[in-house]
């Protein structure tokens, strides 16, 4: 399978993670499907922050859990700025950044072609070039690159959503568990044409929130998890 193979499906698979649940169902509601090790469970919150415009914004939050990990999904209430930074901090972590699909695909494909084919995807995070640059030196196995390559930077960014996938998500669980406070920035997407007046900062939006709840819902919910 190759390294491009590997991100499409983790990208497919934050395309079905969260279906309207997050609106269907009520906050911390658990629901699962499946039975035994195909068992997938998902319990849903509804986080209000204010829109720095004098009204309330809403994250739909989900935290999805299977066999295999414990992922998270949010849901914007209004398009973002994919362009710009997109972090998650959790109080004792370094920020978690986000990426694009096509970033995160041209890293696969610098993978790929393999370490003596150069050049790192154009105007890629510095992160990017500092990873091909391990893999180059050998100081991260080819081998083992495509799965360090999903375990460092499984955590996409598109116009309505994010998602955190097993990797970054497993480093930040013990943080999570012990109620430690979320902080996610991210900036709406302007309306309409920027005009010379406009103020990007009217647009950044930072929300903090706690996940405690919803992973000890889980936990009763798939007690052998």
């Amino acid at each position: 399978m190759t390294r491009r193979i590997g991100l499409f499906l983790l990208v497919a698979g934050l395309g079905t993670a969260t279906p309207a649940l997050a609106a269907e169902a009520p906050a911390s509601d658990v629901v699962c499907a499946g039975e035994g090790s195909g068992q997938r469970c998902t319990v849903s919150a509804v986080q209000p922050f204010p829109d720095n415009r004098g009204g309330l914004g809403e994250l739909s939050i989900s935290a999805v859990r299977d066999a295999a990990c414990t992922s998270l999904h949010i849901v914007f209430d209004e398009p973002i700025a994919p362009a710009r930074s997109v972090t998650l901090t959790v109080d004792g972590a370094p920020p978690q950044r986000f990426y694009t699909p096509d970033q995160l695909s041209d890293l696969a494909g610098a993978l790929d072609e393999g370490p003596q084919a150069g050049a790192p995807p154009q105007a890629g995070p510095p992160e990017f070039t500092r990873f091909l640059a391990q893999v180059a030196t050998g100081a991260i196995a080819d081998e083992d690159a495509g799965t360090e390559m999903l375990s460092r930077f499984a955590a996409i960014k598109e116009p309505r959503r994010i998602g955190l996938t097993c990797g970054p998500m497993e480093r930040l669980l013990p943080l999570i568990r012990s109620d430690r406070r979320l902080r996610l920035e991210f900036q709406r997407q302007a309306n309409g044409a920027t005009q010379v007046y406009h103020w990007p900062r009217l647009d950044r939006r930072t929300v903090e929130f706690r996940l405690g709840g919803l992973l000890e819902a889980l936990d009763r919910a798939m007690p052998g998890s």
